[in-house]
Formats: C-alpha cells, sequence, structure tokens
C-alpha cells in the first residue's frame, strides 16, 4: 500500500473518531438536558402531569426506567469500559434491560390509556416505539447469553437506539420551528416514527459499510 492510500486510511479513520465523539458529546449533553427537565414529573403535581395524572405511577415507570436506561447506556456501549470492566458490563447490562423493559411497558400502557384524549396515530407511533424498544433491549440480553457477542453489539446499539428516540422526540416538541408545523397531536406521530427510523437506518447503512 501506498504512503497515499495509507495516509488516506488514517485519515480516514479520524474524521471518523472526531464525528463519533461529537455525536456522542451531543447524545450525551442531550441526555442530561432531559433528565433534567423530567425530574419535576416526580413530584406528581396534577398541575404538572394534566391528563397523565390517573396513570402517574405508570408514568413514574417510564420516566425512571428511561433516565436509567439513558444513564448506563453509553457506558456499555463503550468498548473500552467493557474490556476493563467485564464484571460491572455485565451487572449494568442486567440493569439496562430491566430499566428497557420497564420503560417499554409502562410507554406502551400510557400510549393506550390517553389515546382517547390525544389520538390513536399518536398512539399507535409510540406502541410500535415501545415495541422496538423492548424487543431490541431483549435481544441485546439474549445474544449476550448465548455468547453472540457481534450480535449483542448491534442490538444493543439498536436499543440505546430507541432510547435515545424518547429524547429526541421530547426536545424535538419544544423547538420554535417545530410549533409551527402544527400541534404536537398534529405532529407528533410523524416526529415519533422520525425519531427512531431515521438513526436506525443510519446505523444499517454504517454496518453495511463496514461488512465490505
Amino acid at each position: 500500500m501506498s504512503k497515499i492510500a495509507v495516509s488516506t486510511v488514517v485519515h480516514g479513520r479520524t474524521i471518523t473518531q472526531g464525528l463519533r465523539l461529537v455525536a456522542w458529546v451531543a447524545i450525551i449533553l442531550c441526555s442530561l438536558v432531559f433528565v433534567y427537565r423530567a425530574l419535576h414529573l416526580f413530584q406528581l403535581d396534577p398541575a404538572v402531569l394534566k391528563k397523565y395524572f390517573p396513570f402517574r405511577w405508570i408514568l413514574v415507570g417510564h420516566v425512571a426506567g428511561g433516565m436509567l436506561a439513558l444513564i448506563t447506556g453509553p457506558f456499555q456501549l463503550s468498548r473500552t469500559f467493557r474490556a476493563r470492566y467485564r464484571r460491572v458490563h455485565r451487572v449494568m447490562g442486567r440493569v439496562y434491560v430491566s430499566a428497557t423493559s420497564v420503560g417499554a411497558v409502562c410507554a406502551f400502557l400510557l400510549a393506550s390509556l390517553t389515546a382517547p384524549v390525544v389520538s390513536w396515530g399518536y398512539a399507535l407511533s409510540l406502541h410500535m416505539l415501545s415495541i422496538v424498544w423492548l424487543v431490541t433491549g431483549l435481544l441485546a440480553w439474549r445474544t449476550a447469553v448465548q455468547r453472540r457477542f457481534a450480535q449483542h453489539e448491534e442490538w444493543a446499539t439498536r436499543s440505546y437506539i430507541a432510547t435515545i428516540a424518547f429524547v429526541a422526540q421530547s426536545l424535538s416538541f419544544g423547538l420554535p420551528f417545530m410549533k409551527r408545523l402544527g400541534t404536537s397531536a398534529e405532529v407528533g406521530a410523524t416526529i415519533i416514527w422520525l425519531s427512531w427510523t431515521v438513526p436506525t437506518f443510519a446505523y444499517a447503512c454504517t454496518r453495511v459499510r463496514r461488512t465490505r
């Protein structure tokens, strides 16, 4: 291989690593903002929870599960962390899957119970995201138990994409230009679909590129 080719490969890897770092910093910052903004929900104030107040304990399960998954997820996906702390990785993995399972089931129930108030289109989009969140987490756990670690990493990544989707849609609703597109009931379903289908498609494209 020529020096130019080697230099091109190294330069490409540097750019990829830099973009990956930027993406992780953005994800972590957005997650911290989401966690901070969601803390007030644990006060269980009827004025704050509004339509969710009758189902407040289901909401608490969803939010708590999501927060725990957001916090533990980056550690689980870090190859450096996995290599140095294998036992902690396994324990934290069980915590992560438990958190996503509880969060997903509670999200499914909340969507079902509030559908008459919001819309069934909005609820069905949340149903699908909840199912994806639950299934990808369980498949990540199953492939780890079966010691199929390459597939385990892929399913864990897909699971965390579903976790981040809840953050993305929540923050998107607060953006000024989103408000000009319509109410949350009008554009909510589309935002929910885009929050996980687009990054999942992007991840699938990166997997195809790596396997060439």
